[in-house]
């Protein structure tokens, strides 16, 4: 039988153009067996054609979930026609040889043959596509998350004046919804007003309207009235045009920056507005458009994709000039193109063509010249539309260069990428310039560093990145650190990234520098609070203070003092020696004021010649009057002032709360009758407010009767407060201390009762009950796991007088189950000295287990051979050493050598009164053996103690702020 030449042609035609396509070309039979294979299908699968043919498509390139659904889907094709793929588009998953999957878009023709039917399909791979969108989103959510990180308002419209994008700040700022909410808001839905905030810009002058014409708007000044908020705010705004590839106007972006601030200090502020572009324009995937051309350049074949790509019809392609008709840009010159192809046989490259609607497409063209006898017959050419790749890759580049212009051009914002272990890995302009770091230095290092040693210490930077992990956003205003050491004040936000798979990439934190406006604040604040030629808190600032020691005081229940003090013959030294010499006594006597008081203690001038401090703690007894002495014999010392000795001394007026008044105005009253008597009982003394205090309360007139009564209806409570052991940090000891509620609204201390219980001996009574209860709370804390506790009294040397005392003793112990040893007795130096007839009760205590403790040492006159002969557990440091610790040297070495003294006689040391983490730090650093304080827990009632001691709330109590070379809590412990 003899085929027909044109058969022959066909054939060959058939088969060079299906080993030529660039898709893949898969035929099957109605059993899904395959029964064509092209060479591009071998290069994407991996299957030989002689492998392939004959296997079912379910063996070969159909995924093993996907076998099920597709047998049923030829079956029903099958038996009724229907078909969801067929003669469409679609995107599917397709396995290799070596059993890989990646993305294909596939398209299936059947065609129907007498007596048969088989299934066409052309395969094609979009890996590639499908990376390039992923990197564009990734991208774009880069871009979005410094966008809603910014403090300036960002708004972009688009060609139709609608708001497409409003970044949070432009959301409060312009009272305006998401865009994904309100798709209807205009560029017009904000109102912006002159500077003169009464006449509105008309929509033809605004920065988005004049944008849309083309214009580049740059610092127009105008305000906005956000919702809420008390004032206008003023802002300058720039705006942009959006310009698409073809330079055609698709929108504006306008940027709001707050100069509200700036403005009002008359500082002027540029910013710059990064131009943003949008370009979302994505042609839809075509298949290979495939065409034969005679070596003229005429059109032979024309298939239904070129058809589809190009929109002619093949009786309209067909006998034309292709490059003629589709307009094509070679890349280099044709003729150099066909010398090329003539050469080689085949080139391949992209080109940009032009469809029948006159739209430009870029392709990847494949040419392959096919010879006869040597001489070029025809051409082969089969077009893949990658306009869509082509356009995504300039998107990204332009998005991957909008970014780098927006970080890099931000130079008043430090912007830097960090990935989720808190290392930096991304550093702009703005960071190099405020925080003094090259690019090359930052990356790579802990973001930590950038903070103070302190925030360090307290883990603010862990703290930083899990809140805006965990909240989206974290928002800070502290102080960092720069590359010399020196600190500055800024604004930041920190914002994360997470990947579309939901895992975290890092996070974008950015930073403004705000130390001027920290520093005018603080400046401004201080000339207001503060005394201009003393430097002290004014009037203002101490009534401030005043109440919130009155507050503090009904928390905590720990008493305060106001101490008045008035300058004696002050109007003296101004009439001798001048104004100047009196400025200058001022300022001397508010340094000695200073010097005296501790850190927790406040002074303020009221005016002229008048001081006044608030003393913190006076739980004490003697507290107001020890630091009143104090005061009194500081500015009694002779002053050297301009060449001149003057002498001019004061007199101080002592009022207490709540003892003495109730409020602010009654307790300055009561001290000013108070600093009036002490003047009027010879100047340079100090008197406390007494007149009508005990009239007013029926207790304090027969103070005997009362104590009695007292004891009798159960109004005495015991108060605990605990002593740390420093060196294992735990609580040790719990110090007992007595209140009386004289009333119900009146708490009396030890100090106004003590002295006629121990005259009259009702305090032997009153201290077996109270060692009673104690020992039976401390027992039972013992049960609940505090082992080791201990509980100390205080006693007096009329208890130690008294044999029923010293007998009562060990009974109790006995009777509430507490081991001697877990019971320490403190009695003060001066005792000892005064009384050496207690010494004797005390040893045999000792000898049954009870540990001795000598308190408030180093005030008294005990000589050191009673410590050689007497015995004793422990001394305790007296707090007048402690409270200026380590600022006076005479204090740090007195109290040194007693802890020195303790070692070596190898009993324990402790200190009382420690108020502040510098004091810890010292008495830690010389071995003190405990300490107890308000720096762990004022005294509190049992309830209260049983919380700190199962919370451990005493080790996080009154952390104060730290300066200089002050130790952190974590370098202690």
């Amino acid at each position: 039988m003899i085929v027909p030449p044109d058969t022959v042609q066909s054939d060959q035609l058939y088969r060079l153009i299906l080993d030529n396509a660039i898709d893949s070309f898969v035929a099957i039979d109605e059993h899904s067996c395959i029964i064509e294979w092209s060479r591009q299908a071998e290069k994407m699968f991996g299957w030989t054609r002689h492998e392939a043919l004959g296997l079912a498509l379910t063996s070969t390139i159909i995924p093993d979930r996907y076998h099920a659904a597709h047998l049923r889907g030829m079956r029903r094709y099958l038996d009724g026609g229907e078909s969801v793929i067929l003669t469409r588009r679609v995107e599917l998953a397709a396995r290799r040889k070596d059993g890989t999957e990646f993305p294909i878009e596939l398209t299936v023709t059947p065609i129907h043959l007498v007596g048969r039917m088989i299934f066409s399909a052309s395969i094609k791979d979009i890996s590639r596509t499908k990376e390039l969108e992923d990197q564009l989103r990734r991208q774009a959510g880069i871009t979005e998350s410094i966008l809603d990180g910014m403090a300036d308002a960002v708004v972009v419209a688009d060609s139709l004046q609608r708001i497409v994008m409003a970044n949070p700040a432009a959301q409060r700022l312009l009272n305006l919804r998401p865009a994904q909410e309100d798709p209807e808001q205009s560029m017009l839905s904000y109102q912006l007003f002159r500077p003169d905030g009464v006449r509105l810009f008309p929509d033809s002058e605004r920065p988005l309207v004049r944008a849309m014409r083309g214009e580049s708007v740059n610092g127009t000044i105008g305000l906005v009235y956000p919702e809420g908020a008390q004032h206008a705010v003023c802002v300058s705004a720039n705006a942009r045009p959006l310009i698409d590839g073809n330079g055609a106007i698709m929108g504006a972006v306008v940027v709001f920056h707050d100069i509200t601030d700036l403005r009002q200090r008359e500082e002027a502020l540029a910013l710059q507005a990064s131009r943003l572009q949008e370009q979302t324009s994505l042609l839809d995937l075509t298949h290979d458009a495939i065409l034969v051309r005679t070596p003229d350049e005429v059109i032979t074949y024309w298939n239904r994709s070129a058809e589809r790509l190009y929109g002619y019809s093949k009786d309209e392609a067909v006998g034309q000039v292709s490059h003629v008709l589709l307009a094509t840009n070679f890349p280099l010159p044709f003729e150099q193109l066909r010398t090329v192809i003539t050469e080689k046989g085949y080139w391949e490259g992209e080109l940009v063509q032009t469809t029948k609607e006159g739209k430009e497409i870029v392709v990847f063209s494949k040419w392959v010249l096919e010879r006869q006898n040597g001489t070029p017959l025809r051409y082969l050419e089969i077009n893949t539309d990658v306009t869509q790749r082509i356009q995504t890759e300039r998107a990204l580049r332009q998005s991957q260069e909008n970014y780098r212009l927006l970080v890099d051009a931000s130079t008043d914002y430090a912007i830097l990428m960090i990935d989720p272990a808190g290392m930096i890995v991304s550093w702009n302009s703005g960071a190099e310039n405020i925080l003094g770091l090259s690019q090359e230095e930052a990356i790579g290092q802990p973001v930590s560093n950038l903070f103070t040693p302190e925030d360090r210490d307290f883990g603010e930077p862990l703290r930083e990145l899990e809140e805006a992990r965990k909240y989206g956003r974290s928002e800070d205003d502290r102080w960092h650190v720069r590359r010399d050491g020196t600190r500055f004040w800024a604004s930041g936000v920190v914002t994360p990234l997470w990947n579309e798979d939901g895992r975290l990439r890092g996070f974008v934190k950015i930073m403004r520098d705000r130390t001027v406006q920290r520093l005018a604040d603080e400046q401004t604040q201080f000339l207001a609070n503060h005394d201009a030629l003393t430097g002290l808190p004014n009037r203002v600032s101490f009534s401030s203070q005043l109440h919130q020691a009155i507050a503090r005081c009904e928390r905590n229940h720990i008493p305060f003092a106001v101490l008045l003090l008035d300058l004696d013959r002050f109007k003296l030294v101004n009439d001798t020696f001048g104004h100047d010499v009196g400025d200058l006594l001022l300022k001397e006597v508010a340094l000695r004021i200073v010097s005296s008081l501790r850190e927790t203690d406040f002074v303020a001038r009221l005016g002229g010649d008048e001081f006044v401090v608030l003393q913190t703690d006076v739980s004490q007894p003697a507290a107001a009057e020890v630091l009143a002495r104090k005061l009194i014999i500081e500015l009694g010392r002779p002053y050297t002032l301009d060449a001149n000795e003057i002498v001019s001394g004061a007199s101080v007026g002592i009022c207490t709360y709540p003892a003495d008044a109730r409020n602010s105005v009654e307790l300055v009253k009561h001290a000013d009758l108070a600093l009036y008597r002490a003047k009027s009982g010879g100047r340079g003394t100090f008197q406390f407010y007494t007149p009508d205090l005990f009239s007013e309360h029926a207790w304090k007139k027969n103070r005997e009767e009362a104590l009695r009564n007292a004891l009798k209806n159960h109004e005495f409570a015991l108060y605990y407060q605990p002593q740390i052991d420093l060196s294992k940090w735990t609580i040790s000891t719990v110090e007992v201390l007595l209140r009386w509620q004289a009333t119900d609204l009146e708490v009396v201390l030890p100090r106004d009762f003590l002295a006629v219980a121990e005259e009259t001996g009702i305090i032997v009574d009153i201290g077996e009950w109270a060692m009673r209860q104690a020992c039976r709370q401390v027992r039972k804390w013992q049960t609940r796991g505090m082992e080791d506790l201990r509980v100390s009294f205080n006693c007096s040397a009329r208890q130690f007088g008294d044999p029923q005392f010293v007998r009562m003793i060990l009974p109790i112990l006995e009777e509430t189950g507490l081991d001697a040893s877990s019971l320490e007795l403190e009695v003060t130096e001066s005792m000892l000295a005064m009384h050496p007839e207690i010494k004797e009760p005390l040893a045999q205590l000792r000898e049954s287990g009870v540990r001795i403790a000598i308190d408030n040492y180093g005030t008294g006159t005990t000589a050191l051979i009673d410590l050689k002969e007497f015995e004793v557990d422990s001394l305790k440091i007296d707090k007048a050493f402690v409270q200026h610790l380590p600022h006076r040297r005479k204090d740090s070495a007195i109290t040194a050598a007693i802890i020195n003294l303790a070692h070596n006689l190898g009993i324990g040391v402790s200190a009382g009164g420690v108020e502040t983490v510098e004091q810890l730090a010292y008495l830690k650093s010389h071995d003190c053996t405990s300490a107890q304080g308000f720096i762990f827990s004022p005294p509190v009632p049992a309830d209260k103690f049983e919380e700190i001691m199962l919370k451990g709330s005493w080790s996080r109590i009154n952390r104060m702020p730290q300066s200089g070379g002050a130790p952190s809590w974590h370098e202690m412990h």
